[in-house]
């Protein structure tokens, strides 16, 4: 009775088993899928607006979350070095309108 029921036992906890893996598994594709999701959404919203998706534009939500890495209250730009900006930097243009050319 004893093998009996240890068999049972065995089958049951491999039964469990390959369910969580199903799950994690199910778990993982609709992650990758909404993923997908995302981002043909974001690109086309941007070809939309007449702009092409550029890596700087997804990279710069991976810059803004670097900003919380830095841990709680720090100031944004904490601990980048910037190179500071004195008076030469500065160049005074005269503004002129731009008119557009019909050939």
């Amino acid at each position: 009775m004893h093998v009996l029921t240890d068999g049972f036992g065995g089958l049951l906890r491999l039964m469990v088993r390959l369910s969580f893996l199903v799950a994690g598994a199910v778990f993982f594709m609709s992650l990758l899928v909404a993923g997908v999701v995302v981002a043909g959404a974001y690109t086309l919203w941007s070809l939309l607006r007449g702009r092409r998706p550029t890596l700087q534009d997804i990279l710069r939500f991976q810059r803004n979350r670097a900003g919380w890495s830095a841990g709680f209250g720090a100031r944004p730009g904490q601990g980048r070095s910037q190179r500071p900006t004195s008076g030469d930097d500065v160049v005074e243009v005269q503004a002129r309108e731009v008119t557009r050319v019909v050939r």
